[in-house]
């Protein structure tokens, strides 16, 4: 295998490399989408039916398949803006390789995660916020991590540019207790990951981004038909993927644009807003806490992690994250 992913490297400018190189994403993206329908079908027929008064019935309409599409690739377009980046850091055909088999699987574990969840578990309000609130926090993340991007262009209006980036170490102060112990993943600067670092978190990053829509995709799997909303999400997904690893060079100049960039960022706090706006509804109706109370809870939250973060950088004999963070800046 070892050869076969040399000699793509070494003929990629080659019309025969080339062609194969292209060839290589459509065709893993092929073979996962007949895999991820299939069982997507029997999962349907075979547990979940079985269980519902009101059966998925098989049968679609085209409607159904452009709303699960649409649902997907349109929120999946920060997904693929952190994945090119990663594609620039780990170049190659054995890392685009293992990119591409990793991203379509995390999203099609994540989607089928919410499958099983709206079937079985609608109610499970313990579990579905805190996945809001940490897809919310990785948005944050991967918003922050954006920064070098568009810091110091002359394209970006320099009040817009520093007002972003003020909001987004604040953002980030506050949300860093759930993402920590995540690596750096979409920074310029970010080093060639192992095999296995890859695979990691090229299937980790769908599978969040995904969930961070569970909402949105648990209140359309009630609307339309669900199996017809599946053809649609994992066509969405593998489509993406195409575009991202078809055509490498086109990715990398596409991902380093300084005003993509900051639009993502605006997508990715948005995205974040969403997550944490749903989990606040979900506590407010099925805790029954009031908003008054969230609010108390929330300013003890921050008063927490303010507290943490001086009294560790006492005990590690350094500056605090957030003053750290402003010196930075200056």
């Amino acid at each position: 295998m070892i050869n076969i992913f040399n000699w793509l490297d070494s003929n990629i400018n080659t019309p025969k490399g080339k062609l194969l190189n292209q060839l290589l994403p459509i065709s893993i993206c092929t073979i996962f989408y007949i895999f991820f329908i299939s069982s997507s079908h029997f999962f349907i027929s075979n547990i979940i039916n079985p269980n519902l008064v009101d059966k998925i019935s098989p049968n679609f309409q085209w409607t159904d398949v452009l709303v699960g599409f649409f649902l997907y690739f349109f929120t999946a377009i920060d997904y693929a803006l952190i994945v090119g980046r990663m594609q620039i850091s780990n170049p190659g055909s054995k890392a685009r390789v293992i990119m591409n088999i990793a991203t379509v699987m995390g999203c099609y574990v994540g989607v089928t995660l919410v499958l099983f969840l709206w079937g079985f578990a609608k109610e499970v309000t313990w579990l579905i916020v805190p996945i809001l609130i940490f897809a919310g926090s990785v948005m944050i993340k991967l918003a922050f991590e954006g920064i070098d991007y568009f810091k110091d262009s002359k394209a970006i209006p320099q009040i817009l540019s520093k007002t972003t980036i003020y909001l987004l170490d604040v953002l980030y102060y506050l949300s860093r207790p759930f993402t920590f112990w995540m690596p750096e993943i979409s920074k310029p600067s970010v080093k060639p990951m192992k095999s296995s670092e890859l695979i990691k978190w090229s299937f980790l990053l769908p599978f969040l981004i995904g969930l961070d829509d569970l909402i949105g995709y648990m209140g359309a799997m009630t609307i339309y038909n669900v199996f017809g909303l599946l053809i649609g999400i994992y066509f969405a997904d593998v489509f993406i993927d195409i575009l991202i690893f078809v055509t490498p060079k086109f990715t990398k100049k596409i991902v380093q644009s300084a005003t993509l960039s900051i639009i993502a960022t605006f997508a990715f706090l948005y995205l974040a807003y969403k997550s944490y706006s749903e989990a606040l509804s979900l506590v407010h109706e099925k805790f029954l806490l009031t908003r008054q109370n969230i609010f108390i809870d929330i300013l003890i939250f921050i008063a927490v992690v303010i507290l943490l973060d001086i009294a560790m950088a006492k005990l590690q004999n350094r500056k605090t994250f957030i003053s750290h963070t402003i010196n930075s800046r200056r």
